[in-house]
């Protein structure tokens, strides 16, 4: 590889198997602001399909499973509580043995106690879904791999926006996307796509 990652200098192991007792899922924020409100998400429909998936096989494997709500006050102009759009979309709705989080922080590490509920479950590998992954699914990435948590990110799980620039030139999402990935994947997780992260519970 012409240009490692200082993870991979380092010598960090790459994900080959994956232990459902130890692994928690975090699916982070499919709310109704990225699909009908101020925040559209190109990819984000089929980033849901691809956390649907990785649910779907959480729950056969008897695997922990965190959803994760970002919540602003009532009469923000965004994630308002009481809001249509701080709903969870209705294709990827809690169950009821899953856990909820809520949170007011990008990352969901900050102000709740989702440390303690992991580690309660005993998790210590963690594979991350959500929206938007340059914000809440780098967020909780980067808090969790000091934390001492295996981190996996599922890139086709995860999705962003176009985004404008402080010279107001227009970043497209998967631009964004990729960067926001390859940024994790130089020093805080592994970053692998939903297929392969499936295969690692049979392999």
């Amino acid at each position: 590889m012409q240009h490692p990652t200082i993870r991979a200098i380092a010598g960090a192991p790459e994900t080959s198997r994956l232990d459902p007792s130890v692994t928690a899922l975090l699916v982070i924020d499919f709310q109704e602001e990225y699909f009908s409100g101020r925040l559209p998400i190109p990819n984000g429909a089929a980033a849901l399909e691809n956390a649907k998936l990785l649910i779907e096989k959480a729950d056969k494997a008897g695997m922990s499973v965190f959803h994760v709500q970002h919540i602003t006050p009532s009469g923000s102009p965004i994630f308002a509580e009481g809001g249509e759009t701080v709903a969870f979309h209705r294709d990827i709705t809690p169950e009821k043995h899953h856990a909820v989080i809520r949170k007011s922080e990008v990352s969901v590490f900050q102000g709740t106690d989702i440390d303690v509920q992991l580690k309660a479950a005993g998790a210590t590998t963690l594979i991350i879904t959500g929206l938007m992954t340059h914000a809440c699914v780098a967020g909780a990435a980067r808090d969790a791999a000091p934390l001492g948590y295996q981190v996996i990110v599922s890139a086709d799980a995860s999705a962003t926006r176009d985004l404008s620039n402080h010279q107001g030139v227009i970043i497209p999402h998967e631009q964004l996307h990729q960067s926001a990935l390859v940024s994790l994947e130089d020093t805080f997780a592994e970053v692998h796509s939903t297929a392969e992260i499936l295969s690692y519970f049979t392999a």
